[in-house]
């Protein structure tokens, strides 16, 4: 049913069983008020950590380049805050603001879907205490900020605080943090409220699996990120919500298991 926030709340307010949103976090908690003691299903944003480690892939910046910018980087899980060792940290904002810089909106992706979304996006970058600031290609014929498009962009040196670090831009920006050991890099990667995908890049397996298991994500990736099947449960931890979208397991949420037991005489 096509409608604004009214028409959902409307829907919640109905006479249905089960409820699944996928919204910001204060829309879903406004859900869960309203839908009381009938199941929930939450899918309630991210802010993707990735952790890039000294023998990464040669292709890792142009892929994560590529996976920001995905839909203009409004999707859950794209990536959203790199994490490097300070000993890599300058090549990685280098390396990172060049694959950046390829990615022209208008060609490789489309603008912002909303005045609101629009909004956002320019207080998260507006309020960034930022130092280091790499800006892809304008949009085609359309100027850098012109409606609704918006480039892509890489924000370094910037605190750990950082609005852009700590919040879900929902937009094609990744930021860069530097870390001085692998285990500080997981600190910075599980230590925001949202806890919906992640990724880890280096070429030893192990390492990588490690790292992966000890991520505080409901979905991993090794060496990639984005990369879905439906085959494959996807869904979120602490403020990403909760339930599972994709995969059988998903038919789950919308299962309720009854017992009969009869004794036969």
């Amino acid at each position: 049913v096509p409608g604004d926030r009214e028409t959902g709340r409307l829907l919640v307010a109905s006479a249905v069983d089960m409820v699944a949103f996928t919204g910001s976090a204060l829309a879903g908690a406004d859900v869960t008020a309203r839908a009381g003691i009938r199941r929930v299903s939450l899918e309630l944003g991210g802010n993707s950590p990735v952790v890039v480690l000294p023998d990464a892939p040669e292709d890792t910046w142009t892929e994560l380049a590529a996976a920001t910018t995905y839909n203009a980087g409004q999707s859950c899980a794209v990536p959203a805050r790199v994490i490097t060792l300070r000993e890599n940290y300058e090549s990685a904002v280098a390396l990172l603001s060049d694959a950046m810089r390829e990615r022209r909106a208008g060609r490789d992706f489309g603008p912002l879907n909303n005045a609101d979304q629009a909004a956002r996006y320019d207080r998260i970058v507006g309020a960034s205490a930022a130092k280091v600031t790499a800006t892809g290609e304008p949009a085609l014929a359309q100027g850098e900020e012109g409606g609704y498009w918006r480039p892509a962009r890489v924000l370094a040196e910037l605190p750990d605080d950082d609005p852009a670090v700590v919040e879900e831009v929902f937009g094609p920006l990744l930021t860069v943090q530097a870390a001085d050991t692998v285990e500080d890099a997981l600190a910075l990667a599980n230590g925001v409220p949202q806890a919906l995908a992640a990724s880890v890049w280096t070429r030893d397996l192990a390492t990588g699996l490690d790292l992966a298991g000890r991520l505080n994500a409901g979905e991993a990736w090794l060496n990639c990120h984005l990369v879905q099947t439906a085959e494959l449960p996807h869904g979120g931890r602490g403020a990403s919500g909760h339930g599972t979208d994709l995969s059988t397991l998903a038919l789950h949420e919308y299962q309720r298991p009854k017992t009969i037991t009869a004794r036969l005489r």
